[in-house]
């Protein structure tokens, strides 16, 4: 399957400072892609390249199959985007804001319902943006980048400043939107539950490289698996498991093993070899938290 974005050994400098390193990722028809990394990772530069609105230093960017660097940004409506804080004019209503932004595209302007409808907010397209709440000015801005019928969604940070009720409806906003509307979302967000549970594929960036990308899934199940096994024969079962595994602690009636993958049988064979009484053996799933951190080594993220 060709990819629909495809970024590919981008580079930028800042002066004598390189920001981006070789940047490559592939982002695929229908994917609600991931991008993840601490702050100052280069997650911004990187989104602000494709959108052109900074100049990789080199490198291509290709949109089904086009390459927009050497095109100069020429189709502009491939790419809607949501990034930073979404800003209009407040005085105005979200009608009237979306009018402009579709006069200056030069769409035809019963696209701006049919984006509002979109985003439910249909009931409310004469009230003054000053008078939206926050999560309704995030799904304002959502809208405002569908007027172009963008092939590709970039949001980032959406759910920024958002109770829980607001990040929920964010969350199951792009759901259908990338069900109803097939388009590609690449979501940028310091919420790691919620990159998990949204996100069909990610990547992982930090000092400017990318450290990982592939589904979710395969990523966190890619080499290793964790059990936790109850016992009451805890220090035992310690001993008899001593260079087997990679990591090992107690845990509330047992033990906690981190494997590589295939391990669990010999595990289990040296178990019985050994006469240890279980009581249970539960196989932990491991999170995109804890996936980020060991590849990042950074302890400052967000644990919402």
């Amino acid at each position: 399957m060709e990819p629909i974005l495809e970024v590919r050994n981008l580079n930028k400098f800042y002066k004598n400072k390189q920001v981006l390193k070789n940047i490559s990722m592939k982002v695929f028809k229908g994917d609600i892609y991931g991008f993840i990394g601490p702050n100052g990772a280069g997650k911004t530069t990187t989104i602000k390249s494709i959108l052109g609105l900074v100049r990789p230093s080199s490198g291509k960017i290709y949109i089904e199959g086009r390459d927009i660097v050497k095109d100069k940004y020429k189709n502009p409506g491939d790419i809607g985007a949501v990034i930073d804080y979404p800003s209009f004019y407040n005085n105005l209503s979200a009608f009237r804001n979306l009018k402009l932004y579709a006069n200056v595209l030069d769409i035809r302007g019963d696209r701006i319902m049919e984006v509002l409808n979109m985003v439910h907010l249909q009931e409310y397209k004469d009230r003054k943006v000053s008078n939206y709440s926050m999560g309704m000015r995030q799904r304002l801005a959502v809208a405002r980048a569908f007027l172009s019928k963008p092939e590709i969604v970039i949001l980032d940070e959406p759910t920024n400043g958002l109770d829980p009720e607001g990040v929920r409806d964010i969350r199951n906003l792009i759901k259908r939107l990338s069900e109803d509307e097939k388009v590609t979302f690449m979501y940028c967000s310091h919420i790691l539950n919620e990159v998990q549970n949204l996100c069909s594929r990610v990547a992982v960036i930090n000092k400017g490289s990318i450290l990982a990308e592939g589904c979710v899934d395969e990523l966190l199940n890619a080499d290793r698996e964790r059990y936790s096994i109850f016992t009451g024969e805890a220090e035992k079962l310690k001993k008899v498991l001593n260079g087997y595994c990679l990591e090992m602690h107690d845990i509330e009636g047992g033990v906690s093993i981190e494997i590589n993958r295939g391990d669990f049988k010999l595990i289990n064979k040296v178990m019985a070899e050994e006469n240890v009484e279980i009581n249970d053996i539960v196989k932990k799933s491991i999170s995109l938290e804890e996936y980020f951190m060991e590849e990042v080594g950074y302890c400052g993220y967000d644990k919402k």
